[in-house]
């Protein structure tokens, strides 16, 4: 994972050749690729994701029902999960569900700005002819210092060799949970069998993410109850859920049981390919790949708590969406402890200071 900026890079597609992706600079800031590029790279994108598609795939809006959005999901993550690794160019792409639920291939713009801390990052996610919504962490922007590239580099097994795509991947994918490492505090992300750790700094309106971290550097890590659960989130207004779609004790609980085991992240080899994929053959094939994984009439799609942002898990035919209310569960198993002041408390250290008059 290259932490500098590209400066210029040959697009590759076959709807647009001899097409040269460069960055944009604004003194110590640099932007790739450049804004301007964007609705040029983009369309040739869509045209090669959409054009592979069954027409009732392709046509899919806010109106579809579950089973094609969840179809659309499966193919766009299919998309950019091998296209990803096969491409010879720098650009990167990540599939992203609108408030909708309707999935887009969307074109990932890293923004680097030179700091008297080094380079510090961020991501903006662009699709046809706009840019999403800027992505939040309850409330807060979200900075990556370079030497978490740098870290995450060295500490974390590759699918794909050399990509950013697998730190946004893990990152905006999974739960995540605060949790004291050390002498300060880290982000807790499950990861395979393993968990990921980032450290990170907190601002009244950022977190700056520090460095990353395995199991095999984190030789302190401490239980809260209760954890501190932390959700990605579409535009900076947040509200703390008191309902949740997940269980953050849970995931507590498992990642002490995996801390203390010291299992590490399994490896892998690198998958890139040494001849570009065949869209048209995987795009004929998700249907049926959605189809084996339980997908059919009645399937749907839903944020984590209820919250758009880019975590969406499926529900097969049948299913329900979770429904745990975190301190109703405290109160039924241990009623002698005040959780009322210990769930305040710890929501407190997710408010964000409001702006002076």
């Amino acid at each position: 994972m290259r932490s500098e900026p590209t400066q210029f890079s040959s697009f590759d597609s076959i709807y647009r050749h001899e097409y040269t992706i460069v960055e944009e600079r604004h003194g110590d800031v640099s932007l790739f690729p450049h804004t301007d590029q964007l609705p040029v790279i983009s369309r040739a994108i869509n045209l090669e994701f959409y054009g592979a598609l069954p027409p009732s795939v392709a046509r899919v809006d806010h109106r579809a029902d579950g089973f094609h959005k969840a179809h659309l999901m499966e193919a766009a993550s299919a998309f950019c999960f091998t296209l990803n690794g096969s491409r010879t160019d720098r650009l990167r792409l990540r599939e992203m569900a609108t408030p909708d639920l309707v999935f887009k291939v969307v074109i990932v713009q890293q923004i680097t700005e030179q700091t008297r801390r080094g380079p510090h990052h961020r991501f903006r996610f662009y699709c046809g002819d706009h840019f999403f919504p800027d992505i939040h962490l309850c409330g807060k922007s979200l900075i990556i210092a370079d030497h978490v590239l740098q870290r995450f580099t060295a500490r974390v097994p590759h699918f794909i060799c050399d990509d950013i795509y697998l730190l946004l991947l893990i990152l905006f994918g999974s739960t995540i949970i605060s949790l004291p490492v050390g002498p300060g505090r880290a982000f807790i992300i499950p990861h395979e069998r393993s968990f990921v750790a980032f450290t990170y700094e907190e601002t009244d309106t950022e977190y700056i993410l520090t460095t990353c971290l395995t199991i095999n550097e984190i030789h302190s890590l401490k239980a809260e109850l209760p954890p501190l659960a932390m959700n990605f989130h579409y535009g900076p207004d947040f509200t703390l859920p008191r309902i949740r779609t997940w269980a953050p004790t849970s995931v507590l609980g498992d990642c002490i049981k995996i801390w203390k085991r010291k299992e590490p992240i399994e490896k892998h080899e690198p998958r890139r390919s040494k001849k570009p994929f065949d869209w048209h053959w995987l795009a004929y094939w998700s249907r049926d790949y959605a189809i084996k994984k339980g997908h059919g009439p009645g399937s749907n799609l839903y944020f984590l708590d209820h919250i758009p942002g880019p975590r969406v898990l499926p529900l097969l035919p049948g299913q329900r969406a979770g429904q745990y209310d975190e301190l109703a569960v405290y109160k039924k198993l241990r009623p002698e402890y005040d959780w009322d002041t210990a769930f305040a408390e710890r929501d407190a250290k997710l408010a964000r200071p409001k702006p002076p008059a």
